[in-house]
């Protein structure tokens, strides 16, 4: 029962999150400029195409998810403070 609670708090935190394409098109900027963004914030790093999210990044609230094919990152909506300020 513990372990379906957690796992169900985790899929609400989840719901209420964004991805970096979305969180973008939030802030009116391109996906391309928040991730140069989050590398210059020291939340991604650039791996060949990719980038992928660093330990402070997870700090921040970042989450890397998969949809099977590729790897994404979700972030709380709470990080538009961190990157307008």
């Amino acid at each position: 029962m513990e372990k379906e609670k957690t796992t169900s708090l985790k899929k609400q935190k989840e719901a209420s999150m964004l991805t970096t394409s979305k969180l973008a098109q939030k802030l009116e900027i391109k996906t391309n400029e928040l991730n140069k963004k989050f590398v210059e914030m020291g939340y991604l790093e650039k791996k060949n195409k990719d980038y992928h999210l660093t330990p402070k990044g997870k700090e921040a609230g970042g989450v890397t998810k998969s949809n099977g094919t590729r790897a994404y990152v979700l972030w709380d909506e709470s990080i538009e403070t961190k990157i307008k300020g």
